[in-house]
């Protein structure tokens, strides 16, 4: 590939004319929301066309050529984020399949134990779904932006229905009798 002034001319021409329009047609899959950062996207979409320039590929409507190539940059950054989500909740899975139930540690019988879980299984069914979801989530060993993410809420609003949810499960749990001490 050998690029010469002529090929920096044409690129920067490209990219003065048509900048707002490649940065709209990136906003419209609203990347933001999947964790993506359109700029990512937008500097993808500049080294396609600074490579499609080098090549000195005749291009005969700039306009739909460029939104072809912002579509495909931006279909393969959000296909990416969900594979590296699947990966990330696969991992989560297999280490809490791996893990022991740390919470029914302190009672000594299989019967306690298994009367804990169905107890604190009923509690966290009774709660309001949004906290349930939340709760759920949290005790899946999700971090609050990854809840926050796979619910499509915002933080704060993530935080809220979890801190919520959590004391009305300890609620619940005390009214029936299972009292939690912080040691």
């Amino acid at each position: 590939m050998n690029c010469t002034e002529k090929h920096l001319y044409e690129f920067e021409k490209i990219i003065t004319r048509y900048s707002n329009f490649i940065r709209a047609n990136i906003l419209k899959f609203n990347v933001q929301k999947k964790g993506i950062d359109p700029e990512d996207i937008y500097q993808e979409v500049r080294i396609k066309i600074w490579k499609l320039i080098c090549d000195e590929k005749k291009i005969k409507n700039h306009a739909l050529y460029i939104k072809k190539i912002v579509n495909s940059s931006a279909i393969d950054y959000i296909r990416k984020s969900r594979r590296d989500e699947g990966l990330i909740l696969l991992e989560k899975r297999k280490r809490i399949s791996e893990r022991k139930n740390i919470y029914s540690n302190n009672y000594k019988s299989d019967e306690l134990k298994r009367n804990f879980k169905k107890i604190t299984g009923i509690a966290i069914n009774s709660l309001i779904d949004t906290r349930k979801k939340a709760v759920k989530l949290y005790l899946l060993n999700l971090t609050l932006d990854e809840i926050a993410i796979v619910c499509n809420w915002s933080r704060d609003k993530t935080r809220n229905l979890l801190y919520r949810g959590l004391t009305d499960l300890k609620q619940k749990l005390s009214d029936m009798g299972f009292e939690y001490e912080n040691k």
